[in-house]
């Protein structure tokens, strides 16, 4: 797993965590103020509880996402995850900022209650539901910015070398000094040179090497001192 997809799952996780926090705190807001009979009218929304659904929805994707970062399919889920989490999350935001101001002021005035009074637990129900949504915006957004880095790098790798058929073997002969066949022990020096192996003999594909050092040959059948012999030929009269 590269750091990439290391880094898209924690935010997946992060996500998952925050939306089970949204979705917990909306089903507590709606039971505490319906028993309390109060009139908390944007806690009856319950945007924490469906923003949180859709919140942990994206983290589930992020997490699958960065499991398998080559599948190009996988992160363009997650990049469309990341950006409804984003939208979502902007919603819960601005309700949990209107929520806190509006329910704070009416809801004791409409509950009439002096010894229960519901403006304290809404505004503070409002406000952590806000505070987590801002922070759901940020990785929502992190994890978009990576999953489009993740479409952006190419899923195949290509390397140099020649064009090889399968059951091709090939071998590379480096830098340095080599000894050639029938050169008797002596070595010369030689370039790098990539040589591909066919499979067959009659297929051979050998690279370019370097003539081996030219050795005089004796007459081993001449006498000592006498030169050896010459053949030539004179042009027809």
């Amino acid at each position: 797993m590269t750091q990439n997809g290391k880094c898209i799952q924690g935010l997946g996780w992060s996500l998952v965590v925050m939306g089970s926090l949204n979705i917990i705190l909306g089903i507590a807001a709606d039971v505490l103020f319906g028993v309390m009979g109060a009139f908390a009218l944007f806690h009856y929304i319950s945007t924490p509880i469906w923003c949180g659904v859709l919140i942990l929805i994206s983290g589930v994707m992020g997490i699958y996402s960065g499991k398998n970062t080559s599948s190009r399919n996988q992160m363009v889920i997650f990049l469309v995850g990341g950006i409804v989490a984003i939208f979502f999350s902007i919603t819960l935001l601005l309700l949990g900022i209107i929520g806190a101001l509006v329910d704070g002021n009416i809801c004791d005035q409409e509950h009439h209650s002096y010894h229960n009074p519901c403006s304290a637990p809404a505004i503070a129900l409002h406000t952590v539901n806000a505070a987590l949504a801002l922070a759901e915006v940020v990785i929502a957004f992190i994890g978009s910015v990576l999953a489009c880095t993740g479409l952006a790098q190419p899923t195949e790798r290509y390397d140099r070398g020649p064009n090889m058929s399968p059951g091709q073997a090939a071998f590379i002969i480096g830098h340095g000094a080599s000894v050639a066949p029938g050169a008797e022990g002596k070595p010369y020096p030689q370039q790098q040179v990539f040589a591909a192996q066919q499979p067959y003999a009659n297929q051979g594909f050998y690279g370019t090497l370097a003539p081996p050092p030219y050795t005089p040959q004796t007459n081993s059948g001449a006498a000592p001192g006498s030169a050896s012999a010459e053949t030539k030929t004179e042009p027809p009269v």
